[in-house]
């Protein structure tokens, strides 16, 4: 459970909203928790997602070998989410 209030999906900023339905399309199970929990900070959120997707979906490295890497630095880090 989030410690964060979780902002009702209605009331997410339009950005938000639409990044959040964005990934939905892209995987169906999707927990929108995270975005829902996001909403307190519609500014950072906006920020952050301009950044990520990009990052994430193109550049020199493909995805598969990104998400490796990530769940490497997590194992180092000994984070269990």
């Amino acid at each position: 459970m989030s410690r964060l209030g979780l902002v009702p999906r209605e009331q997410l900023d339009a950005e938000l909203r639409t990044t959040l339905e964005a990934f939905e399309r892209a995987c169906p199970d999707f927990n929108p928790a995270v975005f829902q929990a996001m909403g307190q900070n519609p500014a950072l959120s906006n920020a952050f997602y301009r950044f990520y997707i990009p990052t994430r979906l193109h550049g020199l490295l493909d995805s598969r070998l990104k998400e490796l890497i990530r769940l490497k630095i997590a194992e180092l880090n000994a984070c269990r989410t």
